[in-house]
């Protein structure tokens, strides 16, 4: 019988689990749906697979729906309108052109928040870095498609993405942070097409 209710018990904890999780997917995936474009201050880490911090970098984001998009950061640049993506390397003066689609290092917010999640498994678990009360959502795949193993999405009161934390299949980790972002502004769709500085080295992969 002790056995039974603990069986019920633990299929409860993760069915409200999973809830929480689809809920919290929703209130991120609404918020995508209500806004035009943001901007904000960018920053990225990654980590060996023993968890030791290999580099940082940190500029600007700006996105426009319709996985347009421009991570602008000291020697690099990447720069999407939707279709073709540019990866400019500022200190070899080089940028390579290929299609977003074909890009498995580009990064698409868009695709974390409506294509990744129905492929993974979804829930919700504590922020080690948190109070006892902070959770964040976490997805793992349902088979070796993905390009990662894990995802961790925070979110903050808006329901708009603050952070990301991913774990490609080589069990590097990638750490993605945003602050000071600002929805709805006066963005031209020309800043995401790229012109590239005379005399750079293009690699057309298109």
């Amino acid at each position: 019988m002790k056995a039974r209710v603990a069986a019920i018990f633990f299929l409860s904890i993760v069915l409200i689990n999973a809830q929480s999780a689809n809920e919290t997917i929703k209130k991120i995936q609404n918020k995508f749906n209500s806004i035009g474009n943001f901007t904000a201050n960018f920053s990225q880490s990654f980590f060996n697979t023993s968890g030791s911090e290999q580099g940082k970098t940190a500029g600007k984001f700006t996105y426009k729906r319709k996985n347009k998009f421009v991570v602008d950061l000291k020697n690099q640049m990447i720069v999407s309108n939707g279709e073709t993506i540019w990866n400019y390397d500022r200190k070899f003066n080089r940028v390579v052109v290929s299609y977003l689609s074909d890009d498995p290092t580009s990064f698409s917010l868009e695709k974390f928040v409506f294509d990744y999640p129905p492929l993974c498994k979804a829930k919700m678990v504590k922020d080690a870095n948190g109070t006892s009360n902070d959770y964040i959502l976490e997805l793992v795949p349902k088979d070796n498609d993905l390009q990662f193993k894990l995802v961790r999405i925070w979110k903050n009161v808006e329901n708009l993405i603050s952070k990301m934390e991913l774990v490609d299949i080589g069990d590097m980790k990638y750490s993605f942070t945003f602050n000071d972002i600002k929805v709805n502004q006066d963005l031209a769709d020309q800043i995401f097409t790229f012109n590239a500085p005379k005399g750079t080295k293009v690699i057309d992969l298109l």
